[in-house]
């Protein structure tokens, strides 16, 4: 047998571990049926801080894990040591995703536990690098992220007060994942942007509207809404709004209506907690240094009146062998305290050539160094060396 899922990786790994060493056993649990809906859970606190959103599912058995909330994936996805649990294999199934595609174990789905009310989810599972709950799930409910409150929230769609939740966007699903049909964070033309909450950073855009690995936005205005501090990522093919970017807002997710709520609640970026493995505060600080010489006319090649877009185009590691070749899609998330040096562009409005800068620091405690500023054309031809102090 083969079945196809399609789901975005973007080289994401995450340990799936054992929560609770004690696990309850069914007997001690009074099960709610699939037909209720599952109370309030807690969002974990690094989720929109750089980090992923999950939530903690429990087997049949009482065992627990965590498993990521992905509205850009097909289909629910297991640890491979859980294959044991499983029974008999149905055959191989062909994982595709933004970076390729691979092999994977296919098994009837298991019973799976939000608290105690079992979750509705498709009937196969398949076997991968971790936990993994998509939309085969996620599309039978209206789900609400409150990011300021810490909590997710499965709502009654018929009970849902649209007036009291912000801007409506309707959704469109294309091969089971949800898009709204909207202009992208870089403005543009509309295009079908994909809701995708297992990306770590505000969104995702093609190589070719983006030059270099990110663009930083420290203020963008997104249908009519003032933001600051947004980072988009540049990919091979993809319009994506991603978790940093939807944890500013309380999210209304009412799938089985097709329906996307957001209400804004935050300017910037979530204040970053001690739980995080990355702030958000970490990849913004060499965007910060460089903002702070041009607004103090020191940054030669710009005045502190121009306007420009931002760019990270390339940044190095303490450990080499440690670089993470990983998808530029979590720039934000990977930009972490091995970096000592990275290198932006400033591409001024109105002018074709790009002012180039590299910062460098000599440890994760030191504070960011101008060490080369020049600038080129479109073509990264040399124009000039610009003298650093």
């Amino acid at each position: 047998m083969k079945i196809i899922l399609k789901y975005r990786a973007l080289g994401i790994t995450l340990s799936l571990l054992l929560l609770c060493s004690c696990a309850t056993t069914p007997q001690q649990l009074a099960i709610v049926p699939a037909t209720e809906l599952p109370a309030d859970a807690t969002i974990n606190k690094e989720a929109g801080r750089g980090g992923i959103l999950s939530v903690t599912l429990r087997m049949e058995d009482g065992e627990e894990f965590p498993f990521m909330v992905e509205t850009g994936s097909t289909g629910t996805i297991l640890d491979k040591s859980l294959a044991q649990k499983l029974g008999k294999r149905l055959g191989i199934g062909t994982s595709a995703g933004w970076e390729g595609s691979g092999k994977a174990d296919v098994y009837a789905a298991p019973k799976l536990y939000l608290g105690n009310t079992l979750l509705m989810t498709g009937n196969r599972v398949w076997i991968g690098g971790s936990g993994i709950l998509g939309m085969d799930c996620l599309k039978h409910y209206c789900i609400q992220l409150d990011f300021a409150a810490g909590k997710m929230r499965f709502l009654k769609p018929d009970q849902v007060n649209a007036a009291e939740l912000g801007k409506a966007y309707p959704l469109t699903f294309k091969g089971n994942l949800p898009f709204i049909h909207h202009v992208g964070l870089l403005g543009g033309s509309d295009t079908n942007l994909l809701i995708d909450m297992g990306c770590r950073t505000d969104g995702l855009a093609g190589k070719s509207v983006i030059n270099g690995l990110a663009q930083f936005l420290p203020d963008c205005v997104w249908d009519g809404e003032t933001y600051s501090n947004l980072a988009v990522a540049a990919v091979g093919h993809a319009n994506v709004l991603g978790l940093n970017f939807f944890a500013r807002h309380l999210v209304t997710l009412d799938f089985p209506k097709r329906m996307m709520y957001l209400k804004r609640t935050s300017v910037g970026p979530l204040v970053g907690d001690s739980s995080t493995k990355v702030g958000n505060d970490e990849i913004e600080a060499p965007v910060k240094f460089l903002k702070s010489l041009k607004e103090n006319g020191q940054l030669s090649g710009l005045s502190k009146d121009d306007k420009a877009a931002i760019y990270l185009e390339a940044y190095s590691n303490f450990d080499s062998q440690s670089a993470d070749s990983k998808s530029v899609a979590y720039v934000r998330a990977y930009f972490n305290s091995r970096h000592k040096s990275a290198t932006f562009g400033f591409w001024k409005n109105g002018d074709s050539s790009i002012c180039h800068y590299t910062v460098v620091r000599t440890s994760k405690d030191s504070p960011w160094k101008l060490q080369r500023a020049w600038r080129t054309d479109q073509n990264d031809k040399m124009i000039e060396e610009f003298p650093v102090p």
